[in-house]
């Protein structure tokens, strides 16, 4: 039973069933790429269906060319060389939890706990992969994946680029390999620039602290944390940014010249100027920006600018989508506006690490702020080492029960009760709050190691902005292309 697809899905169903194309896409997926992505990403899909025909003769049914291909897991061999190490594929989980004694520690002697994002093993059999067209690189279909696969000839061209841009980071091979479309195919991780091979001792390489922004300024090379430049039109012009928690006023004020001007009419010039006055963002801005670009009506602006669906940036420089803020927090560029909760990020930004040879599909290197230090230690590791402390103390032991009502101040006096109590190196017991701060830089320095890869590609659907645009993280969302300034 075919479900049905609402509106503008439905149509598209209708005419791709009235086709005899119905079997390329199901009416669920139509229906969640409307909801998510807007009519927009719809008529581009159409529109690639209508006008890229296949090799036969003229005529010939119409065919979606996507960048990147889909193949299931356990439909390719996997290899392994002597002294390889570690699985084939490892996908980071997104749910902080409490461990006992996992990988590098910086924590405390005597308390074997750790909070960590852990790294889970997916089995060559469930590892479905997102291929590029021409067949040089291949990611895990995971949300966060922990390692790509490339021809040598991709990480060669990559390590170039990083190198000219200054990047903190190389990309290594590290043995084992797949066989992909008749094409060897072997594992690529990141390393730190002065490194060759990831150090043995380390599962996964520190790079700087988990927010999104930080990690792409580094990989871009950036000596700022939060600086970046944004480039439009190719490289024809162009503003540096320094975002604050929650977007950035030049960028605010470009949406909204956007937004005010006619579809195609602003030029690179005009937008560079817009960004600097600050003062182009109208009044409700969100929702101004959300419904000029609904439905495709800032596309030519966006193809002249080089933004949205249009951004792509080379190795060593990197995307940056921004939520637009609307007075009733709703989602205007896709209709109906949606609302997308509690949960909406001010921006994200990814580096560019690695491209196809035939430069359709763009690998990302990406982390974001994993802030849950705080919520675990007191949800899930307190009581655990509050009745051990407990225990080791008898009868007359100092350590209290955590009570709903305690605020932060009383919560983290009582962890730092109990952590002196456990640890057992005097040095660090003896001064007061060290263990707890010990624990916490324990925990910083692995979130460093929580990274992940993406591909991005050329077709329908597959850019950076229409893949975050349809994560629901964001709200009248605008993408930019961005370097180290």
């Amino acid at each position: 039973m075919v479900p049905a697809a609402p509106g503008a899905a439905a149509r598209v169903w209708a005419d791709l069933s009235g086709r005899g194309l119905a079997t390329r896409a199901g009416a669920d997926t139509i229906a969640a790429l409307q909801q998510s992505a807007g009519n927009a990403a719809l008529s581009r899909t159409m529109n690639a269906v209508d006008g890229v025909r296949g090799s036969g003769p003229t005529g010939s049914t119409p065919q979606v060319v996507q960048r990147i291909g889909t193949v299931p897991g356990g439909s390719y061999p996997t290899h392994r060389e002597e002294g390889d190490r570690g699985p084939h594929f490892m996908e980071q989980e997104q749910e902080a939890r409490v461990v006992a004694g996992s990988g590098a520690t910086l924590g405390p002697p005597g308390v074997p706990e750790r909070i960590r994002f852990p790294a889970r093993e997916v089995k060559p059999a469930e590892a479905g992969l997102r291929v590029a067209n021409d067949g040089t690189l291949a990611v895990l279909d995971k949300d966060e994946p922990k390692e790509f696969y490339a021809v040598q000839q991709v990480v060669d061209n990559a390590n170039a680029s990083l190198d000219a841009s200054g990047s903190i980071v190389r990309l290594a091979l590290q043995g084992r390999s797949i066989t992909v479309g008749g094409r060897r195919l072997t594992r690529v991780q990141p390393v730190l620039a002065q490194q060759a091979q990831q150090s043995a001792s380390e599962e996964f390489v520190s790079l700087v602290r988990s927010t999104c922004i930080t990690v792409a300024c580094k990989l871009m090379g950036s000596s700022r944390d939060k600086t970046s430049r944004v480039v439009l039109g190719g490289g024809a012009g162009g503003f540096d940014i320094t975002p604050g928690s929650d977007s950035d006023p030049r960028i605010s004020s470009l949406a909204g010249q956007i937004a005010s001007s006619p579809d195609g009419g602003l030029d690179v010039p005009g937008a560079v100027e817009a960004a600097g006055a600050r003062d182009r963002a109208a009044p409700d801005n969100g929702r101004v920006y959300g419904e000029a670009v609904r439905n495709g009506g800032r596309d030519g602006t966006a193809a002249r600018l080089g933004v949205n669906q249009h951004a792509a940036p080379g190795v060593g420089e990197g995307f940056a989508i921004f939520s637009m803020a609307a007075e009733d927090q709703r989602d205007h560029s896709v209709q109906p506006p949606a609302a997308r909760g509690d949960n909406v990020w001010g921006y994200h930004f990814a580096a560019v690490v690695a491209s196809s040879l035939d430069g359709s599909c763009r690998v990302t290197l990406e982390n974001y702020a994993r802030n849950d230090f705080d919520r675990v230690a007191r949800e899930e590791l307190y009581d655990t080492l509050y009745q051990r402390a407990k225990k080791s103390g008898g009868w007359f032991s100092s350590v209290s029960a955590l009570q709903e009502t305690d605020d932060q101040q009383a919560f983290k006096k009582k962890f730092d009760d109990v952590m002196r109590r456990l640890c057992t190196d005097p040095a660090i017991r003896d001064i007061q709050g060290l263990p707890r701060r010990r624990l916490q830089e324990d925990f910083e320095d692995h979130t460093g190691r929580a990274w992940f890869f993406r591909v991005y590609g050329g077709g329908p659907g597959e850019s950076f902005h229409e893949q975050q645009s349809a994560s629901g993280y964001f709200n009248n969302p605008l993408t930019v292309r961005v370097a180290r300034p």
